[in-house]
């Protein structure tokens, strides 16, 4: 069976479907929406990128030109099934040709919640032409099918395997205090990590002004850490402006990280803040679960799969509780048999072990 999926290949959900689908001898494409470099094999073919180069750059129309691409892309090749990660309204710009595969859209979350009425019933068209829907978690399905009511039949839950829990387990044994050397942490000080990318939708402006809040003595046994390895350039920039007068002490990451290094982020860490504005089924959360970090995080976010699984964490209603609740999570800093429920339960959920085989049955029956 050949499948493409068309994904961005800098998060890291679309590359390690496709390894973990290679594992199971599919042959397994990879389109790279951003760049529309094609990944197969273990090869890079750059042709179509290098064609599209030159017109990537051109306000308003590049995007026009990005499906042009994909739409002689598709012209050329026979998939069986095509996937489209995260839902986009320019597909209906080449639907004819979609269509001539099984087609399958893969919600991410944020391209459901974060988008107005007026766009989700634009892509209307997209859905029903669809053979299949497929969401990161059951509650995101349930909102969706709440809004268009239609598509039970087609809607499917097909979680990601995260490949970075079998690198903290590679890792689990050795000294956090090597790791944190090697990350140029403090190795006294309390790790807190604040979000995990370069993006407004972690709220950091909110964060760090609800942190600044906290008292003196309890701030000096504290550093935290801002990953913000991918994400909005700009974004960056005014965040480290802010983070510059703040008074907090802190390490911004930059270099994207992979494999073990992007492990030890989550080794080295005691605590973690996930405070996006929206979401549908956080990997780094889980990963910092799994890394056995305690985590706060927003009660407006959708994550009642792991309430019902059993998972423990902190919560707040608004970011005004941040301070708080991160001052309660450091004097109870003793529940070790919580953190080990918590990484099991993880490993269940999310280890690409047992979430590929939805995946698989997914592709089977379209």
């Amino acid at each position: 069976m050949n499948i493409l999926l068309i994904a961005n290949s800098n998060v890291v959900f679309g590359n390690e479907l496709k390894e973990a689908l290679d594992k199971k001898m599919f042959n397994t494409y990879l389109l790279d929406f951003e760049s529309l470099e094609v990944r197969f094999e273990g090869e890079i073919d750059r042709s179509i990128s290098q064609k599209f180069e030159k017109f990537k750059k051109i306000p308003k129309f590049h995007m026009l030109f990005r499906m042009y691409f994909i739409n002689k892309f598709l012209k050329n090749r026979n998939f069986d099934i095509v996937n489209i990660h995260y839902s986009r309204w320019v597909y209906l710009l080449i639907l004819k040709t979609l269509v001539r595969s099984k087609l399958i859209i893969t919600f991410y979350g944020s391209d459901f919640y974060r988008v107005s009425n007026r766009m989700r019933n634009l892509q209307k068209r997209v859905y029903q032409k669809a053979d299949a829907l497929s969401f990161t978690n059951p509650l995101t399905k349930e909102d969706f099918l709440r809004y268009f009511k239609n598509f039970e039949e087609k809607s499917l839950v097909c979680r990601f395997g995260l490949t970075t829990l079998d690198y903290i387990d590679k890792n689990r044994e050795k000294e956090k205090t090597k790791i944190r050397e090697t990350l140029g942490y403090s190795k006294e000080k309390i790790i807190v990590t604040c979000g995990y990318n370069a993006t407004s939708a972690q709220q950091h402006k909110k964060m760090i002004n609800a942190l600044m809040k906290i008292n003196e003595e309890v701030l000096e046994k504290i550093e935290f850490i801002f990953p913000m390895t991918y994400g909005n350039m700009a974004y960056k920039q005014e965040i480290k402006s802010v983070l510059k007068v703040s008074g907090l002490r802190y390490v911004i990451l930059e270099e994207f990280l992979y494999e073990d290094d992007n492990a030890y982020v989550k080794l080295a860490s005691d605590i973690m803040i996930n405070v996006l504005q929206t979401d549908s089924f956080s990997g780094s959360m889980q990963e910092f679960l799994y890394a056995q970090n305690y985590v706060i995080t927003g009660t407006w976010l959708p994550y009642e799969l792991f309430d019902k699984e059993g998972i423990k964490y902190s919560k707040i209603d608004t970011l005004d509780e941040l301070g708080d609740t991160l001052i309660w999570q450091i004097n109870n800093m003793n529940t070790k048999e919580e953190l080990e429920k918590n990484r099991d339960i993880i490993y269940k959920l999310s280890s690409w072990k047992n979430s590929i085989n939805s995946w698989v049955q997914m592709y089977e029956n379209v």
